[in-house]
């Protein structure tokens, strides 16, 4: 299955959504795991700020991520 060059306007701004609401969401999981002491909901939400850090660069870029861009950027 072929990766598309392009991303239309409507899927950026879907990327664009979702990267807001994941780094919204991992941003609270970590201000109240690190407020109630919970380790394991802060790296929860640390992940879900890597999560939504990869949709900002799927918007920015336009263009979906391959496995290989996914695990290492810099060697893609």
């Amino acid at each position: 299955m072929a990766i598309r060059d392009k991303l239309s306007g409507v899927n950026r701004a879907v990327a664009l959504g979702l990267a807001i609401v994941w780094l919204g969401a991992g941003i609270a999981g970590v201000a109240f795991g690190v407020g109630r002491g919970q380790v394991v909901l802060a790296f929860v939400g640390l992940a879900a700020v890597a999560y939504g850090l990869l949709w900002f660069r799927v918007a920015a870029r336009s263009k979906l991520l391959s496995w290989r861009e996914l695990i290492a950027p810099w060697r893609a």
